[in-house]
């Protein structure tokens, strides 16, 4: 398209005035109609072309019941208006609050105030808190899990003083062992309900009161050797009784 072309469709879209000059060298005057121009708000639309978004209004404000879209935009053909689900940032926080809240209980039991060791090492770190779920995995109740911690370090401390695992799945392999322990014998983990009255045998009623207090100081260890006596204890309580007519 030649220039004359182009002034025409100016020319018909509004945007310019043409005086044509006449004769031989006569100059045609151009005048640009800025203020009667019918489509000067389109910005840099093509001159002579409708600008169907400026004729309609904004497409969201036309809409407002198909979406949250922004102002100036136009709404996706195939949108629904459908309101998308709740972030799961606010679970995964409070899953996060109470990861942290158990890591400090662990390093208390530890005999730690924070993740820094005397020996200036690190623990309880990201690794170490992924160990936590796969105790509660286990069945463990937390007070199982705190008599664990405390009994290998016990026993482990009873040859190095002051030891501290390097990583928190030392504590994993104690408590898949409590854990298989629990499930062959559930009754030794289960408090003893009280009876409801004394044995009649004096001599019977004594040693079923050494048994009891017997069974609630080894309630707190968690060794293979406290789960033996501790079945002992429940199957000569259960004899007791059981002679007594209780």
């Amino acid at each position: 398209m030649g220039h004359r072309g182009i002034v025409r469709r100016l020319e018909a879209g509004g945007w310019i005035a043409v005086k044509i000059g006449g004769g031989r060298g006569g100059k045609s005057r151009y005048r640009v109609l800025m203020g009667n121009n019918p489509e000067q708000e389109t910005g840099n639309d093509i001159p002579g072309k409708r600008n169907r978004e400026r004729e309609t209004g904004n497409a969201a404000t036309q809409n407002p019941e198909r979406g949250d879209t922004k102002p100036g935009t136009l709404v996706p053909p195939n949108h629904q208006g459908t309101i998308k689900e709740p972030s799961t940032t606010a679970r995964e926080a409070v899953v996060a609050d109470e990861r942290s809240r158990r890591r400090d209980e662990v390093l208390r039991l530890m005999g730690l105030d924070g993740v820094i060791r005397p020996d200036g090492r690190f623990t309880g770190q990201m690794t170490d808190m992924a160990e936590l779920p796969k105790w509660d995995a286990l069945g463990l109740t937390r007070a199982e899990q705190d008599g664990k911690i405390r009994e290998m370090l016990d026993k482990q401390r009873a040859k190095v003083p002051g030891f501290l695992p390097n990583r928190w799945s030392w504590f994993t392999a104690g408590m898949d062992e409590l854990a298989a322990a629990k499930r062959r014998d559930p009754a030794s983990m289960q408090p003893r309900s009280k009876p409801n009255g004394p044995l009649a045998d004096p001599n019977a009623e004594a040693e079923r009161q050494a048994l009891v207090t017997e069974l609630g100081a080894l309630r707190g260890s968690n060794s293979d050797a406290a789960f033996a006596r501790r079945r002992e204890i429940v199957s000569r309580l259960q004899a007791l009784e059981a002679a007594a007519g209780a």
